[in-house]
C-alpha cells in the first residue's frame, strides 16, 4: 500500500457531506442480519444472495449498514464477471469499509482526477447502479468508499432479493451529473418491536498507529473538516460538510489493536434510550458499556463477531473533556 502522507494539502480533498454507511465482513450473514434487525432495530432493505450480502437501514439512505459474509480465500465477482473484491481483503470479520456520501458525481470525479496525480493507493472502482464509488485505503489499511448516489429513488431497484448489482465503474466514461441525488428529507422508519430504534448512522471511531499521519489522510485526502485536536496530538475529531461529528481518531497505546473501535447511531432522545436499556436488560442482551457524561448518553453493544456499536443521544459538545479520561477509555467518549 502506498503511503499518502506526502500528498499536498490541495491534492485530493474529496469533501463528503456526511458518513453514509458502514459495511462489514461477517462470519454468518443470516445470523448477523437477524441480530441487526430484531435487536438493533434496522429494517432489511435488500439482500444479495449471490454474494451472501445484506443491506439494512431506516430510510435515512439506501443502507446505513451493509454486511458481506467472509469468503475464505475466494475472489468476489461482480455482475460483469470481473473480480470486484480481491480475496486478500475478505478473509476475516470486521470492517469492510466506511461509505462517505458526496454531494454529486461531478465533485466525485473531480476529486478522482486530482487523486490520479498523486501516489494515493486505490483499491477499486464500483458501479452499484444506485451509486458510483471509489474505494481507497487509509494509512492503516482501513478502506473508505467515496460515492455519489445515481438514483433519486433508490427503492426503484434496491429492495428485496437482488441479482448481482455491482460492476466496474470507469470514471469519466460518461459526463458526470452535477445535481444531488440523495434524499434531503428522508422518511425515517424502524422495527417497531425491536428494543432499539436508531435514526441514522452518525460517526465512527478509529484507533490508529500514527495520529499525525491519519490526520493528514482524513483532512487532506478525505477532505473532512478538523474540529478538534488534543494538545498532545493523541486524538482528533472530524466533521463532514453537513457540520455533524462523523469521525474520531485515537493514538494506539502499546499492545492496543489498531482499527475500528466502534460506529455510532443516533437515537431520538434520552427517554427512548432509557426505554431501550430497560428492554435490552429484560431480553437478556448484554450491554458492554454505558456512558453518561457532559457530551452524551449512550450504550454500547457487541454483535456476533465482536464488532462494537454505540447508540447515543448527544448533549453539550466539549471534545477537550475526552482528554481527561484514561487513554484506553477515550474512544468510548467520542
Amino acid at each position: 500500500m502506498n503511503d499518502s502522507s506526502n500528498v499536498s494539502s490541495e491534492a485530493i480533498s474529496f469533501g463528503p457531506r456526511r458518513l453514509g454507511h458502514v459495511n462489514l465482513w461477517v462470519g454468518d450473514c443470516q445470523r448477523n442480519t437477524e441480530q441487526y434487525n430484531k435487536v438493533f432495530g434496522f429494517h432489511v432493505e435488500a439482500t444479495e444472495p449471490g454474494i451472501l450480502a445484506s443491506f439494512l437501514g431506516n430510510g435515512n439512505t439506501h443502507h446505513d449498514i451493509g454486511m458481506v459474509q467472509i469468503t475464505d480465500g475466494e475472489d468476489r465477482v461482480g455482475r460483469d464477471g470481473s473480480v470486484l473484491i480481491a480475496k486478500e481483503i475478505s478473509g476475516k470479520t470486521g470492517l469492510f469499509h466506511l461509505g462517505w456520501e458526496m454531494h454529486n458525481e461531478s465533485l466525485l470525479v473531480e476529486a478522482i482526477d486530482r487523486l490520479r496525480k498523486t501516489d494515493q493507493a486505490v483499491a477499486f472502482f464500483a458501479d452499484h447502479q444506485i451509486s458510483h464509488s471509489i474505494y481507497i485505503p487509509d494509512p492503516d489499511g482501513n478502506l473508505h468508499e467515496f460515492y455519489a448516489d445515481e438514483l433519486k429513488d433508490w427503492r426503484s431497484i434496491f429492495q428485496g432479493e437482488l441479482e448481482l448489482i455491482t460492476g466496474v465503474w470507469n470514471p469519466g466514461d460518461k459526463e458526470p451529473h452535477a445535481d444531488p441525488r440523495y434524499d434531503p428529507n428522508p422518511r425515517l422508519y424502524g422495527v417497531d418491536d425491536a428494543p432499539l430504534h436508531p435514526l441514522r448512522i452518525t460517526h465512527c471511531a478509529f484507533v490508529v498507529s500514527n495520529v499525525k499521519r491519519a490526520m493528514h489522510f482524513y483532512e487532506h485526502v478525505a477532505g473532512l473538516n478538523k474540529v478538534h485536536v488534543a494538545d498532545d496530538d493523541s486524538y482528533a475529531i472530524f466533521e463532514g460538510d453537513m457540520g455533524d461529528y462523523n469521525l474520531s481518531i485515537f493514538q494506539a497505546r502499546e499492545g492496543e489493536q489498531v482499527g475500528m473501535h466502534h460506529c455510532g447511531f443516533q437515537l431520538a432522545d434520552e427517554e427512548s434510550l432509557e426505554q431501550s436499556v430497560a428492554s435490552l436488560i429484560e431480553d437478556g442482551v448484554h450491554i458492554e458499556r454505558q456512558i453518561n457524561d457532559i457530551n452524551k448518553r449512550s450504550l454500547f453493544l457487541l454483535d456476533h463477531d465482536g464488532i462494537r456499536w454505540e447508540f447515543c443521544v448527544d448533549r453539550a459538545i466539549d471534545y477537550s473533556a475526552i482528554g481527561l479520561a484514561d487513554p484506553l477509555d477515550r474512544p468510548y467518549l467520542a
